[in-house]
């Protein structure tokens, strides 16, 4: 008799549009259970009756992802909920810019002002800075889990790998990830800041910790960012769906690396996936690339980061830690 092990899902903005999407299909697992992170306290109870599956196996903690104590509360919480084991971090959670910088208060009025209004950074804050947070915390609690798992503190990818856990974080960026989209700068700039956070630690984690770091980049998605005017005048068969993400999740938390054979992925099956960047539109799945280096020079720039020991990058990052270390504090006074 085969027991199944109990994995422990956080999905942040788990109460409408993708999150909820995710958040169902979990749940649809009899493998899965899941905290439910979203900042509306009061979208729980309107989707917890829709969840099905068990009840006891979700949860909801309000947080706000853009605030580090908030964040940190909820990772306390899933943690001690589980038992000890966080399995997937769904970094979901995004909200769009209150201010176009460079459209901001055209009246004549701002022009004449010696300087301008302090520009809200609410959507930097959730979207870019909630998910350094998110990665740091998971970080963290995975290596918790790993540590409680193996009964030591030296762990290895091999040796977390073969105790059977393969810890995943996914990140939602969006396809301003990728293109131009002027209509919100500040947004496309935090979405274009998590898809290089993700190619800068997917290789990296998931050699020292096997911890497996991708990031999904949907196309128009009918979710509450959406304004009710411009979701009236698109045309439908250019909408994509929820499910469409789903498939994306389910590609990139795969434990073996499956991908459907309906060849509408462009995932390789059987390969686990890190660092991956994955565009979601209508009903396909388009694994997007880094550019190409623009000669040997910036390959060598690049491949110096590739290797922890012997890496010319990562010698120097060493030197400048020990230098650090080596420095008085700072006085106020």
């Amino acid at each position: 008799m085969t027991t199944t092990t109990m994995k422990t899902a956080i999905v942040t903005g788990g109460c409408s549009g993708i999150g909820l999407g995710l958040v169902k299909h979990l749940l649809s697992q009899p493998d899965w259970r899941v905290v439910i992170a979203d900042i509306r306290a009061d979208a729980y109870p309107a989707i917890a009756g829709d969840l099905g599956g068990d009840s006891i196996r979700h949860v909801f903690v309000a947080t706000d992802v853009g605030s580090w104590e908030s964040q940190a509360a909820l990772f306390r919480e899933a943690f001690a909920w589980s038992g000890g084991r966080i399995d997937f971090l769904a970094a979901n959670a995004g909200v769009a810019e209150k201010e176009h910088i460079a459209l901001a208060n055209p009246a004549a009025a701002d022009y004449e002002a010696d300087e301008p209004s302090k520009p809200p950074m609410l959507c930097t804050q959730v979207n870019q800075i909630g998910v350094f947070y998110g990665l740091k915390l998971f970080i963290h609690y995975s290596r918790r889990t790993a540590r409680g798992l193996l009964k030591t503190s030296s762990l290895s990818q091999s040796a977390v790998a073969a105790a059977g856990y393969n810890p995943k974080m996914v990140i939602t960026s969006s396809c301003a990830g990728l293109y131009p989209f002027s209509v919100a700068p500040e947004y496309c700039a935090t979405k274009h800041a998590v898809l290089g956070l993700t190619r800068a630690v997917g290789r990296l984690l998931y050699e020292t910790d096997n911890i497996a770091v991708n990031c999904i980049n949907p196309a128009y998605v009918e979710t509450g960012l959406s304004p009710a005017s411009v979701t009236a005048g698109w045309p439908r068969e250019y909408i994509t769906p929820v499910s469409t993400m789903v498939r994306a999740f389910v590609e990139l938390i795969s434990e073996t690396g499956r991908v459907e054979g309906d060849g509408k992925s462009e995932g390789v099956d059987g390969q686990v996936k890190t660092g991956q960047s994955v565009e979601c539109v209508v009903d396909r799945l388009f694994y997007r690339k880094p550019p190409d280096y623009a000669d040997e020079s910036q390959r060598f720039l690049i491949e110096q980061t590739l290797d922890l020991q012997t890496g010319l990058w990562w010698k120097g990052a060493r030197e400048l830690f020990a230098k650090r270390q080596q420095q008085p504090p700072i006085s106020s006074q």
